[in-house]
């Protein structure tokens, strides 16, 4: 892949000023798309659920989470007036934001206005119109005087009454509960009309949601929505409510600090983290959790440490081909990718990627801008999420630095484009990504990398679905799945050193073939021709790909499946858009059945220590008789007793 030779990939990334020209190069390419007389930003023409209008103000609503904090910033600086009768001082590289603002401004006026022919339009129950709200309602806490002094009294009328359409509907028991928050600290903070009533409840609501060691349910899902959601919303009202609701402010600073030592090892020294869920095309999203710590003046980590995973992410990101040639975000993860789009995905809706720039919102005295970045603590090889089963498995010095979760598994309650592959394979990882699928049709299609896929010769493969029975420690994760109502499969994931071993025992009422890969590998050819892997075959049951860039294996631990190196459709991996999969073939035969393999992957830093783990595989024996699985590897010895293991073949 090459990137486009954009500004905004140039720049260093060092200190607040860097960060302000960044959110200035990404307004740019943005400031010729606003219709509707400036109520609506038009980035692209594919479509999302939900209306066209609806998408317009989303596109435009978004880049508030930029241009709030930025504008946050102008509100306590000295110098000329920037926009109109304000306060403010932007030097030339804030001139596209502030050239934004005014855009946004006059969007405003007119699509709050009912009169309008550029009317926003009153949503129904959970409409995107509600989503949007919370970037308007951040905006009005941290920049009053740039988003709401300069408004008629008839433009502040209509904007007031606009937003507190929210108090009449029905939203999901979600994260949207948040946004009928913030919308009602905002009117309470302008002295509008707001409701009490509405706040409190959309508060208990949100109460109901959270679990314990910092976690929240999404309705039925643990996932990236707890960091860039759930506690980004709480620390701002942790910020803004502290005084009046000191009791509450409390707790959501109590839960923050307790994710954070749940949601740190998931980044790596270079930036990157692991994607997992939906909504992946949110981006460098995932560090606004951190941003939200800092202007919430919650240090949980040293204020230079903090520095770092911000900074780092969004060098990690700008690093990569998300841009098209203009400069505009693209839909996708690592590139341009519509296929693992979710419904919802417009395409303004990556811009949510600016929740990370809140740290803007600081001024330029604060500890986080002062301080010099840090690098990582050193991460735990194995650290344990109990909540939603996770185990976080994190390796760095001469074996890379990858970063991985092994899955017991999850499943949303209402079906999310690719939900199985983006909740319920084996492992995710912030190197290899994972992939979705074309369909279930014909391999190639089913992006079957970290994933044991089952057929029934028809070319019909399915994977993980829903998962029952889930259990983790911190030795291994474990669920039960049926990918038939007579097929019941119940999978142990166990990590040993740079390994990570499976275990299925398959109880079928039917013959099936299976297939389980490993995790994907960039199959990057570049501009100079394919360059083809060197292929490591100890045994008909094993087979590890080494390129430049990346090594990664699989080896069978039964010695009953043959391994292959299998090419997926491309565009299925969200980091990569071809890859090669280490794969194992076998069969599964009527009654009970038992696969054991073991996997593992890096990249070419670590060459030697992957060389030395692959000569080295895990050692699997069953005791049939005790009913116990032992693993031996790399110095540990795991025992797993269940009385699945007695009988098995």
């Amino acid at each position: 892949m090459k990137r486009w030779a954009l500004p905004v990939a140039e720049n260093p990334l060092k200190d607040k000023a860097d960060l302000i020209r960044s959110l200035d190069e990404l307004m740019e390419p943005l400031l010729g798309r606003f219709i509707r007389g400036d109520a609506g930003l038009h980035v692209g023409n594919s479509a999302a659920h939900y209306d066209e209008a609806a998408a317009a103000l989303e596109g435009e609503s978004r880049l508030l989470w930029g241009l709030g904090p930025f504008a946050a910033d102008l509100e306590t600086s000295d110098g000329p007036d920037l926009p109109e009768n304000r306060r403010g001082a932007v030097g030339p590289s804030g001139a596209s934001s502030a050239a934004a603002i005014r855009k946004i401004l006059r969007g405003i006026e007119l699509g709050s206005d009912p009169s309008s022919p550029h009317f926003w339009g009153i949503g129904g129950d959970r409409d995107q119109r509600y989503v949007e709200m919370a970037a308007m309602a951040l905006s009005l806490l941290i920049a009053p005087k740039i988003f709401w002094d300069p408004l008629s009294k008839a433009g502040k009328e209509n904007f007031a009454a606009w937003l507190a359409t929210i108090n009449d509907v029905e939203l999901p028991p979600t994260n949207w509960e948040f946004f009928r928050v913030l919308v009602n600290v905002a009117l309470k903070h302008l002295c509008q009309p707001f409701s009490g009533d509405r706040l409190k409840k959309g508060l208990e609501a949100i109460d109901a949601l959270y679990r314990e060691d910092g976690w929240y349910i999404d309705e039925t899902n643990y996932d990236l929505y707890n960091p860039f959601a759930f506690h980004f919303y709480g620390l701002i009202y942790a910020r803004f409510e502290g005084g009046d609701d000191p009791r509450r402010a409390g707790l959501f600073r109590e839960r923050a600090r307790l994710f954070a030592a749940q949601y740190l090892p998931w980044f790596a020294a270079d930036g990157s983290c692991v994607p997992f869920g939906r909504s992946l095309c949110y981006r460098f999203a995932a560090a606004a959790f951190f941003s939200a710590c800092a202007f919430a003046d919650e240090e949980i980590l040293p204020w230079g440490v903090l520095k770092g995973i911000v900074l780092r992410n969004l060098r990690w990101w700008f690093s990569k081909p998300i841009f098209d040639h203009e400069g505009l975000l693209t839909i996708g993860y690592g590139y341009p990718n519509l296929i693992m789009a979710e419904q919802y995905n417009s395409p303004g809706s990556p811009y949510w990627a600016l929740k990370t720039y809140l740290v803007l919102a600081l001024p330029d005295s604060h500890p986080f801008w002062t301080a010099a970045e840090e690098s990582l603590p050193r991460a735990r090889e194995v650290s344990h999420n109990a909540l939603p089963h996770l185990l976080v498995c994190a390796f760095e010095g001469p074996a890379g630095k990858h970063r991985y979760l092994l899955n017991a598994g999850q499943y949303p309650c209402w079906e999310s484009v690719h939900a199985a592959a983006k909740y319920a394979k084996f492992a995710y990882s912030n190197q290899f990504g994972f992939c979705v699928s074309h369909g279930s049709f014909d391999l190639s299609k089913t992006g079957c990398d970290s994933s044991l896929v089952l057929s029934e010769g028809d070319g019909y493969w399915r994977e993980r679905r829903q998962s029952g029975d889930r259990f983790s420690c911190e030795r291994y994760v474990f669920s039960t799945w049926k990918p038939w109502p007579d097929v019941t499969v119940k999978t142990w994931l166990i990590p040993v050193g740079l390994w990570h071993v499976r275990v299925h025992a398959v109880d079928a009422n039917r013959e099936l073939e299976s297939v389980e890969g490993g995790f994907s590998l960039p199959d990057d050819d570049g501009f100079c021709g394919p360059v083809k892997p060197e292929i490591s075959r100890p045994s008909q049951g094993a087979l590890a790909a080494s390129f430049p860039w990346a090594f990664g294996g699989i080896t069978d631990l039964c010695g009953r499946r043959a391994a292959e190196l299998h090419k997926p459709e491309p565009n299925l991996n969200i980091l990569h858009p071809k890859v090669l999969i280490p794969i194992l073939r076998g069969r599964i035969a009527l009654g009970r059945n038992l696969l054991a393999c073991a996997a593992l992957a890096g990249e070419p830093a670590g060459g030697h220590a992957w060389e030395t783990a692959w000569n080295d595989p895990p050692r699997f024996f069953l005791d049939r008789q005790a009913g116990t699985a032992i693993i031996e590897a790399d110095g540990l010895r795991i025992a797993i007793k269940a009385d699945d293991f007695g009988g098995l073949r």
